[in-house]
């Protein structure tokens, strides 16, 4: 009875659970496409950021390999009848190229904007797609929701499914930075007193340390280690945020201009780092903020995750003319 329960359980956290509101990647802007061959020339460009590990079938078999849990969900998955075609092959033939194609077409549809189909289609992949589909979802609420609620209904449920994704896989890298990163986001969604209450601020900070510490080539730690210090100075101001959280507005400022020697032509930190700034104090910084702002703007984006950066970038821009 117990195993019948276990499969049951893991069948029903195969299927994807949908957001509240997918909002379609604009028209207006560069569209994207990695189709065939394309995805695997250009994985090194588009993943600078995250420098997440291309995910062919030498990379399932490590997973698989390195992390029995996950391995032993996938068996189950793969044997049930509502089984994604690639996860039964994968599973019954000991066959995993079709599970890596339909893997890469997930990042296809993400860094191309598709975020709900890449959403859609990880979620029927088992844990190994469920890596970049809880990615897509963290990055279109992050870039493409507006409202309040909304932002915090999808920060939360992404987080509840990076953990359950750690059960499996602890330790994996980039899930860890999707826990932390949906955490960074609530955080910046919540009250001054949710926010000291909730716990997040401490945890939050000792993983992003632990992280740049194991990869300190990797700006998408430094970027959201600024972002954290700046959103805690905001709130309680330098020196009641050095006491208490050791964040300051020159240690926030730090950790952005760390992460902009790293990746110095991507729009994202441009985007972050001015949204930081003006968290520290937008009249101070004003001269900076433009300056990062314009440079947003020359760059060219790579994919659909840089370009609504790049939005963002200009909608502020054009907001603070307006001033």
């Amino acid at each position: 009875m117990q195993h019948v329960l276990v499969f049951t359980l893991s069948v029903l956290l195969s299927f994807p659970v949908l957001a509240t509101d997918w909002k379609d990647y604009p028209e207006d802007l560069q569209q994207y496409d990695f189709s065939g061959d394309k995805l695997q020339q250009q994985w090194q460009d588009l993943t600078k950021l995250t420098r997440v590990e291309y995910p062919d079938v030498d990379w399932i078999k490590s997973m698989m390999t390195d992390y029995p849990r996950l391995a032993h969900h996938m068996m189950v998955l793969g044997s049930a009848p509502e089984a994604h075609p690639a996860v039964f092959k994968a599973i019954q033939e000991s066959d995993y190229s079709d599970l890596a194609a339909a893997v890469q077409e997930v990042w296809r549809l993400h860094y191309s904007g598709q975020y709900e189909k890449a959403y859609e289609l990880g979620m029927q992949l088992g844990p190994v797609g469920e890596v970049p589909a809880i990615y897509s979802r963290l990055v279109h609420a992050t870039l493409l929701i507006d409202d309040h609620d909304d932002k915090m209904e999808e920060f939360e449920e992404a987080a509840a499914l990076s953990n359950e994704g750690l059960t499996l896989a602890p330790e994996y890298r980039f899930a860890e930075f999707g826990l932390v990163y949906a955490k960074v986001r609530m955080l910046e969604l919540m009250s001054t007193g949710e926010a000291r209450s909730s716990g997040y601020i401490p945890i939050a900070q000792d993983k992003l340390d632990k992280l740049q510490e194991y990869a300190p080539d990797r700006g998408a730690y430094p970027l959201t280690r600024g972002g954290l210090e700046a959103g805690i100075v905001e709130r309680v101001g330098s020196f009641l945020g050095s006491i208490t959280y050791g964040a300051t507005e020159s240690s926030a400022i730090e950790n952005f201009e760390k992460a902009q020697k790293l990746l110095p032509d991507m729009a994202i930190v441009y985007n972050e780092y001015s949204v930081g700034l003006i968290r520290l104090d937008e009249d101070d910084f004003r001269k900076e903020i433009r300056k990062l702002l314009n440079t947003c703007l020359a760059i060219e984006p790579v994919n659909a995750e840089d370009a609504l950066n790049q939005m963002h970038c200009k909608r502020t821009l054009e907001s603070m003319n307006k001033d």
